[in-house]
């Protein structure tokens, strides 16, 4: 299970001012680690996955339109062939 962290990013802006500190504690997680998944090819673990299930149940917010079930593609924009 893959966040979409574009989502995550949009919902941190509407939810919490864009604030890494503020939408963390409404996660009930650590900043650092909000920061690192969200900026970096960290994938979110279980704790961080539950932590967002909770606060998505709890604001009446679909879970499910935040995350893929398998890794998302990515594209290679290089402009090379082969």
């Amino acid at each position: 299970m893959y966040l979409n962290k574009k989502k995550i990013r949009t919902l941190m802006v509407t939810k919490a001012d864009n604030n890494y500190h503020k939408f963390a504690h409404q996660l009930g997680v650590n900043v650092a680690q909000l920061h690192r998944i969200l900026n970096t090819n960290s994938q979110a673990g279980p704790k961080f996955l539950g932590r967002f299930k909770s606060y998505c149940d709890d604001a009446h917010i679909s879970f499910e339109d935040y995350i893929f079930l398998e890794e998302p593609l990515t594209v290679n924009n290089t402009g090379t062939e082969g």
